[in-house]
């Protein structure tokens, strides 16, 4: 007797969207539908370039995508995917479940999650009459949308669709699932504005989360346009750590270093250093001796995220901090880039200092 196929595959949430940043409304509702339909694995997609944002104020891709790994650094099954980079472009919802139906179809069967508001504006979306064919929607409650205006709105776009309205998991695309999550009353929104006010976000997305932003002055007000105007110069002392942590770096042969001044920038240190190793271990070894050496001169590393990886070890030494990467995943996340507009330093005889061709 021949089996069923679909009974073999396993079952994926899909949660997309902005992720700017990922927060605890969104982890904590990703965790219910987990749960509630006993799916093997939730996949946390930030969006490239989501329609509603073109144009507007968006945090890179890199940020947003590092901040949700490191959100469920740690459970099992939730998992941080790139899917929407490697198509670029505007991030059009059927565009992705055609992406991974077509690469992943034959072993899972995927579960769309969006909120009853985003629900209504369903059939607004490009190809939206193919959804339910590339996946089951799940549609989870948001305060201010009920249920029931979901379901009057599906009946009138949807009339084939089975709105199922238990918690039950289905073996095939083509269902709607709708059901009601904790609410947690916290938006990406609200989180941007209140750190841009420096107002504390403490407990309302992930430790590691929020250090991250600090760290790298997401959603700070930004300069305006034009050369930048800097505070007083760091002081000596801040600048000659940054030159032994330079020299350690390229004692460790690491390698393309490069030295930005963010005084006046960014409120968690008056240095940026990148450089990249030419393997994970090389990079996991290059931070390891690092902090060895430069503890035994007296400067201290207060933390450091992503060792065991070594993709990218992020190392905090108060007023500096260090971007160790391994090449390709440097050029990805490209943090030059995001920081063109910060004075590079060169090395010279004296030590660190800016490069001529800077201009104020």
């Amino acid at each position: 007797m021949e089996t069923d196929k679909s009974e073999n595959r396993k079952k994926i949430g899909l949660f997309g969207g902005t992720l700017d940043p990922i927060h605890f409304g969104h982890l904590r509702a990703a965790e219910e539908v987990h749960e509630a339909l006993a799916l093997h694995e939730i996949w946390f997609i930030p969006a490239f370039l989501p329609p509603h944002k073109a144009g507007k104020d968006l945090t890179s891709f890199g940020h947003r995508l590092r901040m949700a790994e490191l959100a469920i650094k740690g459970i099992s099954h939730f998992c941080a995917k790139a899917l929407e980079a490697e198509r670029q472009g505007i991030s059009y919802s059927v565009d992705l479940l055609r992406q991974v139906n077509s690469r992943f179809g034959d072993d899972c069967i995927f579960y769309f999650i969006i909120g009853t508001d985003t629900a209504l504006e369903l059939d607004s979306w490009k190809n939206w009459q193919e959804l339910p064919k590339l996946a089951n929607l799940v549609i989870i409650k948001r305060p201010s949308v009920s249920v029931s205006e979901v379901k009057a709105k599906f009946k009138e776009i949807y009339p084939e669709v089975n709105l199922q309205m238990e918690d039950v998991p289905s073996r095939e695309h083509g269902t709607v699932i709708t059901f009601d999550t904790t609410g947690l009353d916290i938006s990406s929104t609200a989180i941007r504005n209140r750190i841009k006010e420096g107002r504390s976000v403490r407990f309302l997305l992930p430790d590691n989360v929020r250090e991250y932003i600090m760290k790298n002055s997401l959603y700070t007000t930004k300069t305006e346009s034009g050369p930048r105007k800097r505070s007083a110069a760091p002081p000596v002392s801040t600048i000659e750590t940054a030159g032994q942590i330079y020299k350690e770096i390229l004692d460790n042969k690491g390698e393309r270093i490069v030295v930005l001044d963010m005084s006046g920038t960014s409120p968690v240190a008056d240095f940026f250093i990148i450089a990249n190793g030419r393997s994970t271990r090389h990079v996991q070894g290059m931070a390891d001796r690092m902090k060895k050496e430069l503890g035994r001169m007296g400067i201290k590393c207060r933390s450091t995220e992503g060792e065991k990886e070594g993709k990218w070890i992020l190392m905090d030494f108060n007023d500096v901090v260090v971007h160790l990467f391994y090449g390709p995943v440097r050029a990805f996340y490209d943090l030059e880039g995001l920081w063109a507009e910060a004075p590079r330093l060169v090395m010279t005889e004296p030590g660190l200092s800016m490069e001529e061709n800077d201009h104020e």
